[in-house]
């Protein structure tokens, strides 16, 4: 289900010379500001499900006195390459196989990855074991109570991803998973969902049309006016008190 070219393995979203790429690094760099920014010198900082590791980067020139690791499946030569370069540990294994460090983490981050885990509770046990004493984890995951999943009645809504997407949690559900392995609740919030109205457009599209409809290509996630504008409507959204399609959650190991 994820091949080589896989999206947050290439350069699809990647570098200084890709618009989408530093659109992506800027607006994460600014969900982690005041999280990171009450970090303790020299504090470790896991980044679960790194992906091509751009936030990781942004985070060393950012803050370079922190220690900073990535954990994902698979790493491209290139991608573990330019992690090492900036003295950035890789951890090369799936989370449920993986051999984290025995130092703890004061801040493990899991960015749109909790869904596709096969073993959710269990994987989550094993990063509050790698937390240090009030650690925190913060969350970012589809929320399947999004105001706009009812545009999608017919099974098109982008948060379901298929068949990558195996857990699902609204704000109560993450709340619940978090409270069983052993986490407060600080903050849940609704974040914008540009990318998930793109697949939910796609989606509709296809089962209107048929599956190779090159009508896709008009919400593709590199049409960035489109993506800017579903950014907006999210956060008009937001304003009014509405839940969207994606969300934040951070705890604190107690």
């Amino acid at each position: 289900m994820y091949p080589a070219n896989y999206g947050t393995f290439s350069n699809r979203f990647q570098g200084r010379a890709n618009l989408l790429g530093r659109i992506k690094t800027i607006v994460n760099r600014k969900r982690l500001k005041s999280v990171v920014a009450h970090l303790p010198l020299r504090a470790r900082v896991l980044d679960v499900g790194c992906g091509n590791g751009e936030l990781l980067i942004a985070l060393r020139q950012a803050r370079p006195d922190l220690e900073l690791f990535g954990l994902d499946w698979h790493f491209p030569v290139e991608t573990r390459a330019a992690l090492e370069s900036q003295d950035i540990g890789v951890i090369e294994a799936p989370l449920e196989a993986a051999e984290l460090p025995a130092q703890p983490f004061d801040l493990i981050v899991m960015l749109q990855l909790i869904e596709h885990l096969w073993e959710p509770e269990e994987s989550l046990r094993r990063l509050v074991r790698a937390l240090a004493k009030d650690g925190r984890l913060l969350i970012e995951t589809p929320n399947p109570d999004g105001w706009d999943r009812r545009l999608f009645a017919r099974c098109s809504w982008g948060g379901y991803y298929f068949p990558r997407h195996l857990n699902l949690y609204n704000f109560e559900r993450l709340a619940e998973l978090l409270n069983r392995v052993g986490l407060a609740v600080e903050s849940q919030r609704s974040l914008p969902a540009p990318l998930i109205w793109a697949y939910s457009l796609q989606g509709a599209v296809q089962a209107r049309f048929g599956w190779k409809t090159s009508l896709t290509k008009l919400f593709a996630v590199k049409n960035i006016p489109l993506v800017a504008a579903f950014a907006f409507l999210d956060t008009a959204a937001i304003a009014m008190k509405l839940t969207t399609s994606n969300q934040q959650a951070i705890s604190r190991k107690v």
